[in-house]
């Protein structure tokens, strides 16, 4: 097992075995093969979605802005969202990760700043609903358009997330908690900087890079699982 407390080489984590306690992992992009975000935007948003985009990556609005507007230019109802998510491919390694949290007693959870119908969707599509989930709520208001809100966001977060996932990561007990974190994106960039075990790919792996953030890399789901969670540590 992992702790990036050993120190830094060329941003990696040069780790030691510790006790895991907790897991947290990212939706978009890291448990789905896709962003399932923006891919339906892709399908169901006015083009405007894009500049949006642009906008919150060059940090001019917060995410919580940006969604927001997002939102309000989705063209389908619920029934269409959820038909056309289910279809969203996903990291097959989540049912290992999952699995063999089970088997140790570690607690597995999803924190996402995307929306919770596409979560929940992709979720029930691979027999996952029992995972706990943590991001925004997509509903339609009474004339039929979709409206977000964000339950699990916190005054004064640096990043002006939707949902907080520093507030959501803080072990009650920090000195007993040995926390893992796995994401891909700059949703994760914030509380990739706070947590003892980060595991990047993708933009997250070049932001971690770049500020000397250690972490562990991977491509998989299933690396993760392997690497958390070695043969000789499992449960028979």
């Amino acid at each position: 097992m992992l702790n990036n407390q050993a120190g830094i080489q060329h941003g990696r984590c040069t780790s030691k075995r510790v006790t895991v306690t907790e897991v947290y992992c990212d939706f978009d992009g890291t448990i789905t093969c896709i962003d399932g975000t923006d891919a339906v935007l892709e399908a169901f948003a006015l083009p405007a979605w894009r500049e949006w985009e642009q906008r919150w990556v060059r940090g001019e609005i917060t995410s919580q802005q940006c969604l927001s507007r997002q939102v309000e230019l989705i063209q389908a109802d619920r029934e269409t969202l959820v038909q056309f998510v289910t279809d969203i491919p996903i990291d097959e390694g989540i049912l290992a990760l999952d699995r063999r949290c089970a088997e140790q007693g570690v607690p597995l959870t999803i924190v996402s700043d995307g929306f919770d119908l596409i979560v929940e969707a992709v979720l029930r599509q691979h027999g996952l609903l029992h995972l706990p989930v943590f991001s925004n709520h997509l509903r339609w208001d009474e004339q039929g358009l979709p409206v977000l809100s964000f339950p699990f966001a916190a005054q004064g977060c640096e990043s002006g997330a939707g949902t907080c996932k520093c507030l959501l990561t803080c072990p009650s007990d920090p000195a007993s908690a040995r926390l893992v974190y796995i994401g891909d994106g700059q949703s994760d960039q914030c509380v990739s900087s706070k947590i003892q075990t980060v595991f990047a790919k993708g933009t997250l792996r070049e932001w971690c890079e770049l500020r000397a953030i250690a972490y562990e890399p991977f491509e998989t789901l299933n690396e993760v699982a392997d690497r958390l969670f070695p043969r000789e540590d499992r449960i028979a």
